[in-house]
């Protein structure tokens, strides 16, 4: 142990101020925990129109910080009275010679909030608010670090450095940190295209209720067709409807630089015409929408992190949407690695403390996080797989049972109990 672990004080460096890193910025504060967010842009924003979150994701803020909860009420938005409960409802979405057009197979329940959904911006300056600018640089982009007796030395590309204690990088799919960690060359660092994407579309709720009727437009929805398959749900207090025709497009991404087509009309058009009413109906009021490729990390590192330095949500385990999933795995992520850092005695040996935290931290939430990745990926044949055979009710009813089991243990783990356990292996760790 040197003198300057010793007297240095325990300073936690959250590298991006997205939804991971300020769930975890929040998680650090409540815990008396020192940290400062470095973020590449100028200020806190959020790509992206909307975000539905599950159970465990509401749960896990509440236990961030419990006063989130209710916060959240005021930007969320709920499927209407009666319905409350329902995370989707799932319909078909084209034509067949038994089953009508939009027939609704079930709704698909996930107690206590069904979909919670609101606009991304809106949560993260909420995050924002909570965690407080004065903790926050910006306009400070990672492009490697070293480690040293006192901690870690970061160094940016305005070519400043800062030290900190622990580096935990939240800098999403693009992660800077994870390049820096792996070595450029290693291909697993960057993202990979996942052999889909979404023509995406913000539409007004009265514009939808006047085209397919306010049962469908102003409850979530999901509506399975031939190779392809369309989500939308209510964002903005119930004013909008956030759609997502999301079709298989198994054909190489070229253009790594840029995941947008712009103007896809055409193609999009192209692509649902074997589709029914409904969707038709909606596609009328998208306007040329763009076509945004979905790319995520098809292989992880062995290990999440490397001496003081780790990995938490699309930096470490970026997935498709496909199951939703996403931004709640990275807020389990900043939950459980808050827990295990409170943990570390700042008047003892810290190097040692911290590889104890991250291991426990990683052994329960890579397993968890993994899991969601790969299913999420699968879940894209599953859902667009239905009119590859003849409906029947059999392959129907099949559907509507595996769904139930797919998305259960996703919605309903024990976050909390996740976090004990990796706290357990921690203090184990360091008895050893």
């Amino acid at each position: 142990m040197t003198s300057a672990e010793t007297t240095a004080p325990f300073q936690v460096a959250i590298i991006g101020g997205g939804l991971c890193g300020l769930s975890l910025a929040i998680a650090l504060q409540k815990r008396s925990i020192p940290f400062q967010v470095y973020e590449t842009r100028g200020s806190f924003t959020e790509l992206g129109a909307g975000i539905n979150i599950g159970p465990n994701t509401l749960r896990t803020l509440q236990l961030i910080d419990p006063s989130l909860g209710q916060a959240l009420e005021q930007i969320w938005c709920r499927n209407p009275p009666g319905r409350e409960d329902v995370w989707m409802q799932v319909r078909l979405g084209a034509p067949d010679g038994q089953y009508e057009d939009a027939k609704l197979l079930t709704n698909l329940m996930a107690p206590p909030t069904g979909n919670v959904t609101m606009q991304r911006n809106a949560l993260l300056q909420l995050l924002a608010e909570r965690a407080g600018l004065e903790h926050a640089v910006f306009n400070k982009k990672i492009v490697s670090y070293c480690q040293s007796d006192e901690g870690v030395v970061m160094s940016f590309a305005d070519g400043s450095e800062e030290t900190a204690s622990v580096v935990i990088a939240c800098d999403g799919i693009h992660s800077a940190v994870r390049k820096a960690m792996l070595e450029p060359e290693n291909p697993i660092t960057g993202p990979q295209y996942a052999g889909t994407g979404a023509y995406r579309s913000l539409l007004s709720v009265e514009d939808l209720t006047a085209a397919i009727g306010s049962d469908m437009a102003c409850t979530s929805q999901v509506f399975l067709g031939p190779r392809a398959y369309v989500i939308m749900y209510p964002i903005d207090h119930g004013k909008k409807v956030n759609v997502g025709l999301w079709p298989l497009r198994p054909e190489p991404w070229e253009n790594q630089h840029d995941w947008v087509l712009p103007a896809q009309r055409d193609a999009m058009q192209q692509r649902f015409v074997s589709w029914g009413a409904t969707i038709h109906k909606i596609m009328d009021l998208m306007g040329n929408p763009a076509f945004l490729a979905a790319h995520h990390h098809a292989q992880n590192p062995d290990s999440y992190f490397d001496g003081r330095v780790c990995l938490l949500g699309d930096a470490a385990h970026a997935m498709t949407p496909h199951q939703g999933s996403g931004a709640g795995q990275a807020i389990e992520d900043a939950y459980v690695m808050a827990e295990v850092l409170r943990c570390v005695d700042a008047h003892k040996s810290v190097s040692e403390q911290v590889q104890a935290a991250f291991t426990g931290y990683e052994s329960i939430r890579k397993p968890r996080s993994e899991k969601v990745l790969q299913t999420s990926h699968e879940a894209m044949s599953w859902w667009t797989g239905l009119y590859e055979e003849p409906l029947t009710d059999e392959r129907l009813q099949k559907l509507v049972k595996e769904a139930e089991q797919r998305f259960h243990w996703i919605w309903h783990d024990d976050v909390a109990a996740q976090a004990e356990l990796a706290v357990g292996i921690m203090k184990r760790k360091l008895q050893r």
